[in-house]
């Protein structure tokens, strides 16, 4: 069976970033996908652009604002999106990142191939320095599944250790922390599969 896979991104103010990112997502060549859209803190003029870029897809694309703004690097936004999600896997990533047209392909692939409890794929990165590297902006970054080598949007994981991992670190290393806690909660082992593409541009 095709595995569902919830994309769920959180933004701030973004809105030609998040425009961008969500039409990446619309235009992927496999539709096994939904989209969750979360913003910290109210705003009507995200409420706007998501209706207007979700136009023909509102069963796939879904979005709400918190009441409060978090302000924590949007981990209390994942937290929500992880405990409202469903399918199979999920994605976290940020409003300002971008996606190539066959990720959802080459993930599913991925998933039907393997049964990984993660799916991890390289990415380059908008600007200079990534995790620190002396490397000029759009150098090729080949992920690995560790601290200052991942990105929070570089890899799909099984929605059952999502959930139970949690973010229960909101500081600017909480989605390394998240990593951590996914291998923890299947008891220290994972099953991933490394697609060595660049399926990711991280901004």
């Amino acid at each position: 069976m095709t595995p569902t896979i919830t994309i769920i991104c959180v933004t701030y103010r973004q809105t030609g970033p998040l425009t961008v990112f969500v039409n990446s997502i619309i235009n992927q060549t496999a539709p096994n996908w939904r989209l969750l859209v979360i913003h910290d803190g109210p705003d009507p003029d995200f409420t706007r652009l998501m209706a207007a870029l979700a136009a023909g897809n509102e069963h796939r694309i879904s979005w709400f604002c918190t009441l409060v703004r978090f302000n924590d690097y949007g981990h209390s936004l994942r937290e929500q999106g992880l405990n409202v999600a469903e399918g199979d896997y999920v994605l976290v990533t940020n409003g300002d990142n971008y996606y190539v047209p066959i990720l959802i392909e080459a993930v599913t692939r991925s998933i039907l191939a393997t049964d990984p409890d993660v799916v991890m794929f390289d990415m380059i990165h908008s600007h200079s320095n990534p995790g620190g590297r002396p490397l000029p902006s759009y150098s090729y970054f080949p992920t690995e599944y560790r601290r200052q080598h991942i990105d929070m949007g570089a890899a799909v994981v099984r929605r059952s250790l999502a959930r139970a991992a949690g973010f229960r670190d909101k500081s600017y290393e909480g989605d390394a922390t998240y990593f951590e806690d996914v291998q923890r909660a299947n008891g220290g082992v994972l099953r991933i599969d490394k697609i060595p593409q660049v399926l990711l541009v991280h901004n």
